[in-house]
C-alpha cells in the first residue's frame, strides 16, 4: 500500500485552522485534526472524500496529559508524522471584545493561553521532529501573527508575546531540522475574516481601524492563509526554512 503521508492540524474546527485542513486534503494525505471542539469531528467528516483518511480528535492542547496521550496514541497507530501545522491559539478579550490591558491580565489567564499557543506547539514539535528527522523529511508551520512581529493595539500582551516566541522557537527548529530535509516556518496573518473576528462585538471597528491601515485596503480570507501553508508543506519549499510569511495585506510596520 502506498504511503500515506500523516497531517496534523491544531485549531482545526473552525476557522483558519478548518481552512488550512481544506487546503491540506490529498488522496496521498491522512488529516488528523485536533481542537478542543467537538466540531472538529464534523469537519473530518466533511474532507474524508478528499484524502485517504480525516479524523478529529476532541482534545484540550493546554493539557499536557492530554497532549502526551494523543501524541502516543498516534505514534502507535501511525508511526511517522509527515506535516505539522501548529494552528490552535487563545486570545482572550475583555467583555467589550477589546484587548485586556496588561494589569488587567489575571496570572492563570497568561498561563492557560501560554500553555495553549506556544506550549502545545513545543510538545507537538517534540514529538514530530525525531519522526521527520528519521524519515529524512518533514515540514513544520506555527502560526505566529501580525501581533508577533509588530504592536497590534487589539492584541493582549499574552497573545502577542506566544506569537513573538513562536518565531524564535521555530528558527530553533528549522535549525535542528534543516540536515535532516525538515523545514520549520511561521505564517503570520494580519487580521482574517473568520467566524471569530467577526462575532467580537468591537469587531467591525478593529476591523475597520485595520483596513484603514492596510495597503490592500481590505481584510484577508481564510483560503489566502491557507495558501501560504501549502505553499510551506510542498515539495517545491525544500529550501525554505526558518522564515516567516507575513499574509497581512501590506502591513508591515
Amino acid at each position: 500500500m502506498e504511503t500515506s503521508r500523516l497531517t496534523v492540524i491544531t485549531g482545526a474546527a473552525q476557522g483558519l485552522g478548518a481552512a488550512i485542513a481544506k487546503g491540506l486534503a490529498a488522496p496521498d494525505r491522512t488529516l488528523v485534526l485536533l481542537d478542543r471542539s467537538p466540531a472538529v469531528k464534523d469537519v473530518a467528516d466533511a474532507l474524508g472524500a478528499e484524502c485517504r483518511q480525516a479524523v478529529g480528535h476532541e482534545v484540550d492542547l493546554g493539557d499536557g496529559v492530554a497532549v502526551t496521550a494523543l501524541t502516543g496514541f498516534l505514534t502507535e497507530e501511525y508511526g511517522r508524522c509527515d506535516i505539522l501545522v501548529n494552528n490552535a491559539a487563545l486570545s482572550p478579550k475583555a467583555p467589550d471584545g477589546t484587548r485586556l490591558d496588561l494589569a488587567d491580565i489575571p496570572v492563570e489567564q497568561w498561563e492557560q493561553v501560554l500553555a495553549v499557543n506556544l506550549t502545545a506547539a513545543f510538545r507537538l514539535c517534540a514529538w514530530a521532529l525525531p519522526l521527520m528527522k528519521n524519515q529524512g523529511w518533514g515540514r513544520i508551520v506555527n502560526m505566529s501573527s501580525r501581533a508577533g512581529r509588530m504592536y497590534v493595539p487589539q492584541a493582549g500582551a499574552h497573545y502577542a508575546a506566544t506569537k513573538a516566541a513562536l518565531i524564535g522557537f521555530t528558527r530553533t527548529v528549522a535549525g535542528e531540522g534543516g540536515p535532516y530535509g525538515v523545514t520549520a516556518n511561521c505564517v503570520a496573518p494580519g487580521r482574517i475574516e473568520t467566524p471569530l473576528t467577526n462575532g467580537n462585538p468591537s469587531g467591525a471597528a478593529m476591523g475597520a481601524a485595520f483596513v484603514s491601515q492596510t495597503p490592500a485596503a481590505r481584510m484577508g480570507r481564510p483560503d489566502e492563509v491557507s495558501a501560504a501553508v501549502e505553499y510551506l508543506v510542498s515539495e517545491r519549499a525544500g529550501f525554505v526554512t526558518g522564515a516567516v510569511i507575513d499574509v497581512n495585506g501590506g502591513v508591515l510596520g
